[in-house]
């Protein structure tokens, strides 16, 4: 089978290492190889492929650059693999599209592209995890302020990155049918809790607190999973060690 992942970074990589493993040929394309999901020529670069992972991301809380991005992406993609018959799979947020988290921009943006990738593909699996363990090592990176780091409240069900890039690659070699699937890590913590466990040397991690309907959604609780959504993968705290 051959296989088309789109995006790059950490989640692009481990995507389509789980999509090798499963004896998949695999292509990966992202900024980083040359290509520009927004810019360039995607049935060119998509070839003969049978199935494509959208995997794209942008680091924004801007609900227009979240949206325009992420419609572009789907939009392009999807009518590719329309074109070919090949199969669209794409790389989601669990709770993402509920209304009172609607006022972060990215979650917008998410909303929207699972909105377009349905108009446009018709042979669609849409894959939606939870924040993956790595989001806190991210968000130390992104929110660093001099020795400072702003951890937002905000309660979560972590993932490891690697069980959901096995469940995507599952998708991919047809072990998983379902038009849409949700995983999520085995317990519910908080950022704070995630960011205080790791060896932050030098660093010294501040609460802040989102105002707003938002911000109490976080709190609240609004993107852990409900009952029905299956658990993958290992605890953040049996996982934290390798990660070192």
């Amino acid at each position: 089978m051959r296989a088309v992942v789109v995006g790059g970074g950490i989640s692009g990589k481990a995507i389509a290492d789980a999509v090798a493993a499963r004896g998949c040929t695999v292509t990966q394309l992202s900024r980083s190889t040359g290509f520009d999901v927004v810019r360039d020529d995607v049935d060119a670069a998509l070839g003969d492929a049978e199935v494509v992972v959208e995997a794209t991301g942008l680091f924004t809380t801007s609900r227009r650059r979240a949206t325009d991005f992420f419609t572009r992406s789907t939009r392009a993609i999807g009518a590719a693999t329309a074109r070919r018959g090949a199969r669209h799979v794409l790389l989601s947020i669990v709770n993402c599209t509920r209304p009172e988290v609607q006022g972060y921009g990215y979650f917008a943006g998410k909303t929207a592209q699972e909105q377009a990738a349905a108009a446009v593909s018709p042979l669609l699996t849409v894959v939606r995890s939870t924040q993956w363990f790595e989001f806190a090592r991210q968000n130390t990176e992104r929110m660093r302020f001099g020795p400072f780091v702003l951890v937002p409240g905000m309660t979560i069900a972590p993932v490891s990155l690697d069980a959901v890039a096995g469940v995507i690659a599952d998708v991919v070699v047809g072990a998983r049918t379902a038009p849409v699937v949700e995983v999520a890590g085995p317990e519910t913590t908080t950022l704070w809790e995630m960011t205080r466990a790791m060896r932050l040397p030098g660093l010294v991690p501040v609460p802040l607190r989102i105002p707003g309907r938002t911000g109490r959604a976080f709190r609240a609780g609004a993107l852990v999973p409900e009952r029905h959504v299956e658990v993958v993968g290992p605890r953040f705290s049996e996982w934290l060690p390798s990660a070192r």
